[in-house]
């Protein structure tokens, strides 16, 4: 476990003037570090963990790189950092009184963020240490990017659960503009360079890139020197930006994939996933992992084509021959619909006893990527099935609306039909484990479906949606209430407690005391019940925690318990 939990994750953000900035925890916390293009040296940055869920691009004008840190041992109180990507001592650039911050951006010495309070949620403007309310927006609303005119965004503001609208709040004027191309499309970014933003929508049926012209109103696609990428027909792009010159970077992604593109040219990858994309001189950083390679940071020259390795990662030796390969598979959920999925079975074609994963969010996806858990159950023997289930992303906006308003309905029918595959094809027998939403899941599933899996573990779940949304601030609140479609006399009949008493299978619960998006109190609530009817179950509690894994010993608190009781409860075959 140890040896898996030691390896690094990466994560380019972008290039400074001087520098490529990424996110890693080698040495055993997130924490920003840049590397050298010139000589390859790499520093690191900071030595206390960082929130590295949410960052700010750096700038190619700059060295100073801004970055988040939770003030409040996980209950995501933040405070916003700045620090030289050449070295030099951090310094605390905005004291965020007691907010969770949804995003953030800077120019020059100007910081912009939003963030929310237990009440409500705003926009805030930050310059020579005072702080400015520019406007109330809602919760689900995040700052994207910032210049010299504008602060720019995106977030639900027209009250339609399904839609993202796009925001430009100009600085001179003190005006807020709510913009969306088309009533009821989902636009994500905007990243500014001049009076023009840089956006992903699907006003046309599928998601494409767009320049909006904030002074003059019009919108046009965005140009791509190249037919690559038009040729490559991403479903979405994992991130994109472009530069002061208007180099636009994008990384685009189609059935768990990613592909990275200079103005419309790609740059040759080895296949798997992309998580983040730099541009500096002639030469792309990227940050490259598959379900069975860890992460690394990849370098292609623009002018050679060349491809190499900027920073290396590689699996111990002796674990190795366990990770030979993953596939997407995509089967029949009961209405027909197809859902894709990742498998990992070691190219061998052994039924074994098999983990069905289920992912976080319910906005996210297990895509061909690396990642702790999954990664954890392959070394230790087992199979995994990682279902991409109606409300995932990477699979167009249509199918990612799918779940609003029904989650835990048609999403958990697709997680039983891929525990149903599993059982037909890779599967001696199934137990079902997931993080956040995917903890949530898992005990929804063990209560709704109590004889389809042998046990389940549940990291940081939800066990009840009304108590969770009465202990939330007006960002989760607000989350809840776009999930359900304000649907919330749903939320109890969708509420694991509600089915508590059904469940048949061993339980590991594992819930950090910090947590401040999916609470500790619901959580002792839920055992309680499974106490009263003495159900086998247990609980672990982890102190100085939140939500987000911010270390490897945050890592190792949630791993060793999972393994743990799967060797016990379910042991590989």
């Amino acid at each position: 476990m140890q040896a898996l939990a030691d390896l690094p994750t990466y994560l380019v953000i972008g290039a400074s003037k001087d520098r490529v900035v990424y996110y890693s925890d080698e040495g055993g916390a997130m924490v920003p570090w840049s590397l050298d293009p010139l000589t390859g040296k790499r520093l690191k940055l900071t030595s206390e963990p960082v929130f590295g869920a949410l960052w700010s691009h750096p700038r190619h004008a700059s060295n100073d790189f801004y970055f988040l840190r939770d003030a409040a041992k996980g209950a995501e109180k933040h405070k916003i950092f700045k620090v030289n990507a050449i070295g030099g001592d951090e310094k605390l650039a905005v004291d965020v009184p007691d907010r969770r911050v949804s995003g953030f951006a800077f120019h020059g010495d100007v910081v912009g963020y939003t963030a929310s309070g237990n009440e409500s949620s705003a926009l805030y403007i930050s310059k020579s240490g005072s702080i400015e309310k520019c406007a109330d927006v809602g919760g689900l609303t995040s700052i994207i990017d910032l210049n010299e005119n504008y602060l720019a965004g995106m977030g639900v503001m027209s009250g339609d659960s399904r839609a993202y609208e796009l925001f430009f709040y100009d600085l001179g004027k003190g005006k807020m503009q709510v913009f969306t191309p088309k009533e009821g499309s989902v636009n994500k970014g905007p990243f500014l360079r001049g009076s023009k933003a840089l956006f992903e929508s699907n006003l046309s049926g599928v998601n494409e890139l767009y320049v909006h012209d904030i002074e003059s109103g019009e919108t046009t696609l965005a140009p791509m020197a190249f037919p690559d990428y038009g040729g490559y027909h991403p479903t979405e792009n994992v991130d994109f930006d472009w530069t002061e010159e208007g180099t636009i970077l994008c990384l685009g992604s189609k059935d768990g994939q990613a592909r990275a593109f200079v103005n419309g040219k790609e740059v040759k990858t080895p296949n798997g996933y992309l998580t983040g994309m730099a541009l500096h001189g002639d030469k792309v950083y990227v940050s490259h992992s598959t379900f069975v390679r860890p992460f690394r940071i990849l370098v292609a020259n623009l002018k050679s084509g060349e491809l190499d390795i900027a920073v290396d990662n590689q699996i111990p030796d002796f674990l190795r021959q366990r990770f030979v390969r993953s596939r997407l598979i995509r089967y029949r959920s009961s209405d027909g619909k197809r859902i894709a999925a990742y498998v990992a079975d070691n190219g061998r074609g052994k039924r074994k006893r098999t983990i069905t994963y289920i992912h976080g969010g319910p906005w996210g996806e297990v895509p061909d990527q690396w990642l702790i858990l999954p990664a954890s159950f392959v070394a230790f023997g087992y199979n995994v099935i990682a279902p991409n289930f109606r409300g995932s992303t990477g699979y167009g906006e249509d199918f990612r609306t799918l779940d609003i308003g029904d989650p835990g309905g048609m999403d958990f029918v697709d997680m039983v039909y891929a525990a149903k595959w599993a059982k037909k094809h890779v599967a001696t027998d199934t137990a079902i484990v997931g993080y956040s939403y995917g903890g949530y899941s898992t005990l929804y599933g063990l209560g709704r479906e109590p004889e389809l899996w042998a046990c389940g573990v549940a990291g940081a779940p939800v066990t009840d949606w009304k108590e969770m949304y009465d202990l939330s601030d007006s960002l989760f609140r607000s989350f809840v209430e776009t999930l359900f479609d304000k649907k919330m006399d749903l939320l109890p009949e969708r509420s694991p407690i509600t089915y508590a008493e059904n469940v048949k299978r061993p339980v590991c619960i594992i819930a950090s005391q910090n947590d401040s998006r999916t609470p500790m109190m619901p959580v002792l609530h839920y055992a309680e019940k499974l106490q009263e009817r003495g159900a086998k179950f247990e609980l672990h509690s982890i102190p100085d925690m939140g939500h987000a894994i911010r270390t490897t010993k945050d890592e190792m608190n949630l791993v060793y318990p999972v393994i743990t009781f799967l060797q016990r409860e379910f042991p590989p075959d």
